[in-house]
């Protein structure tokens, strides 16, 4: 018996009774792992200027390192996140999975240790991410792009593929002024069946 539902995780189980074998059964779930961001950018008074909420891809990497964070504690959390002005649509591998052009001093570490939460019996689990480049942190007219990374220590430069737990493309180019703040909260959710 094969059961298929949409959420990317497999199961088998393979079962004896007395001479009768049964095959393993193999669960083929779609749903997976999926971040959600949400972006504002406040003027020195506080008001809004730029707000926006998306879904991005998980990266290759970051399936990989949500999977062996359940297992291995030597496995480097995630840190923060980064800027960029890149405009290459985002892709779980390649030249999309990882931030194509670096604003320097753009770095930044989380504003407080990771939060988790239940999305609800069966829905699956959130991890929620945040960063502040506070006012007069990256002066930038043409900010795209902003990933997640566990890079340890958290550098100064575009990081690669292999510390990019996940990227975004921003839908038009977000105007940081030497006054605004930009808050990015990070959701990465673990879909349950």
């Amino acid at each position: 018996m094969t059961s298929v539902d949409k959420a990317r995780i497999s199961d088998s189980v393979g079962a004896v009774l007395g001479s009768v074998k049964t095959k393993p059964n193999r669960i083929s779930e779609h749903r997976g792992s999926i971040g959600h961001i949400h972006a504002v950018l406040r003027g020195p008074d506080g008001k809004v200027k730029f707000e926006e909420r998306g879904s991005n891809l998980v990266t290759d990497y970051g399936d990989e390192f949500l999977a062996t964070r359940a297992y291995d504690n030597a496995v480097n959390i995630v840190t923060g996140m980064k800027l960029g002005t890149g405009s290459t649509a985002a892709a779980k591998n390649g030249a999309g999975a990882t931030l194509v052009t670096y604003i320097s001093g753009s770095q930044e570490a989380l504003d407080a240790a990771a939060t988790d939460a239940s999305l609800g019996a069966g829905a699956g689990h959130r991890v929620q991410y945040v960063c502040t480049w506070a006012a007069g942190d990256v002066t930038n007219s043409a900010i795209r792009e902003v990933t997640l990374t566990n890079q340890t220590a958290l550098a100064d430069d575009t990081g690669s593929a292999g510390v990019t737990v996940a990227r975004f493309v921003f839908s038009s180019a977000i105007d940081k002024q030497a006054g605004d703040s930009l808050e990015v909260t990070w959701n990465i959710d673990i879909l349950g069946a």
